[in-house]
């Protein structure tokens, strides 16, 4: 298939819009509210906004969908909008202004709060880059933790725990300029798009995954996630097993290591395991724990949106953060079926077959929101080869490597 990106300057191409968001097409939860037309027939696109919130799939078609989607917007170009990017941003603090003496004034109806923020809007529910981690500085001592994947679970914050804790938020150096999410698709397999990820700034991994494919996948690592689950069936819970960790984290450099401690009560224990197991044997690796409050928040605002996921996966609780990271964002490896786009088959992780946990998580569903947001130019969704340009340049435009 061509290319899936390339090269929109102010606004996509009307015909590139009405293939992806047709508003006589026969899937209408897609028709944004920013469609116009004029009596002379000209539609104008307004409210980028839309495309991913707008998603809702009908049962058993969503496999369907996307592949009907991927075939029309194939053609159509792409490049980075850093206005759609700008709504997922927690605001900025308003500027300061020095307080005035009270002058009395008549009483007056309240106002209508036209501009206050959209509730819907990602950047007013979750602030990634101060609360995506418990910290000293968001964990007041005293205070509870109220655990995302078991709400009637809530640990008391004491003096132990704050020990541990990182003073402030390690994400001090966002926005990063360039970000990679590597997802562990098997349409990763042989994509030669190594070269491409360590290009990036920071990259950001999930779930330890091997590190022998570096031609396909790199072998940068900034932050690397491990759900609570893996600690105890790959290293015993790290009862006797806590060198192999160790030397297991020694292959990704010096990443930070983010872990759901406090998702599920039962996790907790061998989480902060970990934690102290990296720091007793020196290793260059850090370990933090993911803020619940921050996840609830997360979940929550995506279940609004129409997302129905029994637990949101960590694929997408990570781009979410990037969102607010990064300043241009390209995922890979993020693929949820079976075959690639040009119908051959794949296995389920770059490095293996085994397949996730059934029922958990709504992967084709999160697939739709990478698709708007590729749509919106907030980030690029990168499918297929990367191939490098002349010198190890950049990725060649138009070539083998799109949708």
């Amino acid at each position: 298939m061509g290319e899936f990106w390339g090269g929109w300057m102010e606004a996509p191409p009307r015909e590139c819009l009405l293939s992806v968001v047709n508003p006589s097409a026969s899937f209408p939860a897609l028709r944004p509210r920013g469609w116009t037309q004029s009596s002379a027939g000209n539609t104008t696109y307004t409210d980028y906004r839309q495309v991913s919130d707008s998603v809702s799939l009908r049962p058993r078609l969503d496999e369907a969908w996307i592949w009907r989607r991927l075939k029309l917007v194939q053609s159509c170009p792409w490049a980075h909008n850093a206005g759609a990017l700008g709504r997922y941003r927690y605001p900025p603090p308003p500027p300061y202004r020095p307080q005035l003496p009270a002058v009395p004034q008549t009483p007056s109806p309240p106002p209508c709060h036209p501009s206050l923020p959209r509730r819907e809007q990602l950047g007013h529910c979750c602030n990634a880059s101060a609360d995506l981690v418990l910290t000293r500085d968001n964990t007041p001592l005293g205070s509870r933790i109220v655990c995302d994947g078991q709400p009637a679970k809530k640990l008391l914050v004491q003096e132990a725990l704050l020990e541990i804790l990182p003073q402030g938020s390690p994400f001090q150096g966002a926005p990063y300029d360039s970000c990679a999410v590597v997802g562990n698709g098997g349409i990763l397999h042989n994509s030669g798009c190594g070269p491409e990820i360590d290009r990036a700034q920071f990259v950001i991994r999930f779930n330890l995954p091997p590190m022998g494919f570096s031609e396909h996948v790199g072998t940068k690592s900034s932050v690397i996630t491990v759900n609570p689950s893996i600690l105890v069936l790959r290293y015993r819970g790290l009862s006797r097993w806590r060198r192999p960790f160790v030397e297991a984290m020694g292959t990704y450099g010096a990443p930070l290591l983010l872990i759901p401690a406090f998702s599920f009560i039962g996790f907790t224990a061998v989480s902060s395991q970990a934690l102290y197991t990296l720091e007793d044997f020196g290793s260059l690796a850090r370990a933090v724990f993911m803020n619940p409050e921050y996840l609830a928040g997360l979940d929550g605002h995506w279940h609004r949106r129409g997302l129905r996921a029994k637990r949101l996966s960590s694929g997408f609780m990570l781009v979410n953060a990037a969102l607010e990271l990064c300043q241009h964002l390209t995922l890979y490896g993020f693929w949820p079926f079976p075959t690639d786009p040009e119908g051959r088959p794949l296995s389920h992780h770059y490095y293996d077959n085994q397949p996730s946990k059934p029922g958990v998580h709504a992967m084709p569903d999160e697939f739709t929101r990478y698709l708007g947001m590729h749509l919106q130019g907030a980030l690029r969704l990168h499918l297929g080869r990367c191939q490098e340009g002349p010198a190890g340049g950049r990725a060649q435009q138009g070539s083998e490597g799109g949708v």
